[in-house]
């Protein structure tokens, strides 16, 4: 029997049945994902791939950062090194009959520590319901055989992905990369700083529960859905905090999360489950290309959302076994 415990109450209920109801469209968008001319569009970059002649004095560039982020594009879909990425890229031009110069490995790699990725983000409709996590990607270090027969190691280091994403969208509307030192309460304004027009309401875990949260979101004129830690008391001043506390008082952890719409930021849990379909490492040696290397997963993530999500409904509870 298919069934889930409230941890809170003990209450057991039955899982939800859910249809995708653009099952065609989806099927496609997922066909497109793959397909190479939409990553490596010639008719675009005819005119966008060398850069335009300096103003005075200086060497004319090359490679324009449209040309960087491309190659640095197909480098993180199809996973593949420096070299490789080279290859494929210019077999590319070949196929496409274009007479344009390719950056080899080691331009990529320079490049790559300098470059600033243009993340696509479609423009907003109406105030933004932005959810909020973070997870880590990690970047060398023992293995996850030798982590499970003899623990951590001491070389074993991660980097945080912190990602805002737009509950209604679906698209990645902020991200900051750290070391594991920073906690994610001290990134946050950063984060909603990248998101661009109103913001109505703010949705992330307990870990965000501080003073400068809570700051930073009634800047932005935002509602905060942020559950107070274990233990909490009031601020006091009427602050909004104190009216969460009250609402979890009357009706419980359960009954705040549903009225409030805090379970939607599962939907930031899942675009972390996307992020690491890409791969669940950094490849890169410096900080300042595994800040490229993941910008540029969220630029293909985003692009992804675009060419189309599932739609799906509740359509029902799931039947218990026979």
């Amino acid at each position: 029997m298919a069934m889930r415990v409230n941890p809170e109450t003990g209450e057991v209920g039955l899982k939800q049945r859910y249809r995708v109801t653009n099952w065609s469209e989806y099927d496609r968008a997922l066909v497109n994902r793959g397909n190479l001319t939409i990553w490596f569009d010639d008719e675009s970059l005819r005119d966008k791939w060398t850069p335009p002649p300096p103003v005075g004095r200086g060497t004319p560039g090359r490679y324009s950062d449209v040309a960087i982020q491309t190659c640095l594009t197909i480098k993180g879909l199809f996973q593949l090194p420096y070299r490789a990425t080279e290859g494929l890229v210019r077999s590319l031009m070949g196929l496409c009959h274009l007479d344009l110069p390719v950056p080899d490995h080691s331009d990529l790699s320079r490049r790559a520590a300098e470059i600033s990725v243009q993340i696509p983000r479609r423009p907003r409709q109406g105030p933004t319901h932005g959810v909020v996590d973070s997870t880590g990607l990690k970047i060398f270090g023992e293995g996850e055989w030798k982590v499970r027969q003899h623990g951590v190691g001491k070389r074993r280091t991660w980097r945080k992905i912190h990602l805002a994403v737009d509950e209604t969208a679906k698209d990645i509307i902020g991200i900051e990369v750290t070391t594991a030192e920073w906690g994610d309460s001290e990134i946050l304004p950063g984060l909603l700083d990248q998101v661009e027009g109103e913001i109505a309401q703010v949705s992330a875990d307990g870990a965000y529960d501080s003073h400068g949260c809570h700051a930073a979101i009634a800047e932005r004129g935002a509602r905060a859905t942020l559950p107070p830690r274990e233990g909490a008391v009031a601020w006091g001043d009427h602050h909004p905090r104190d009216a969460i506390l009250q609402e979890i008082e009357a009706k419980g952890s359960r009954g705040w999360k549903n009225e409030s719409g805090y379970h939607r930021r599962s939907i930031a849990e899942n675009m972390m489950y996307r992020l690491k379909q890409l791969g669940s490492s950094l490849y890169s040696r410096t900080f300042e290309r595994q800040v490229t290397e993941a910008h540029v997963r969220a630029a293909i993530l985003n692009t992804f959302t675009y060419l189309g999500m599932p739609a799906s409904v509740r359509v029902g509870q799931i039947a218990p076994a026979a």
